[in-house]
């Protein structure tokens, strides 16, 4: 059998990493760091809602919802039909 060459490959130099390093090249580090800000700017975001719920309460926790179903009534729908598909597999389950 003659042994088959992938025709994307030919003539490319394989990118195997030598020495268990990882390459450093500026297109490899411009997406972590982004990837990096993205995670700290959630983060924030997160601490903020998190600050606005314990000073609001139910209160607060339900105008938001109120407001993301108006803006975003199929969202919700399928959010809140998934939500009831698990709790109903969770509460079959529990019967057996």
């Amino acid at each position: 059998m003659e042994s088959e060459t992938n025709p994307t490959q030919a003539g490319k130099p394989s990118a195997t990493i030598q020495g268990g390093e990882a390459p450093t090249s500026p297109k490899a580090s411009a997406p972590s760091e982004s990837v990096q800000t993205g995670l700290w700017r959630a983060g924030a975001y997160v601490k903020e809602k998190m600050a606005d719920y314990r000073e609001g309460g139910i209160e607060q926790i339900s105008e938001d919802i109120a407001e993301y179903t108006r803006t975003e009534p199929m969202t919700a729908l399928m959010i809140a039909t998934g939500v009831g598909l698990v709790v109903g597999m969770l509460l079959i389950l529990a019967r057996k």
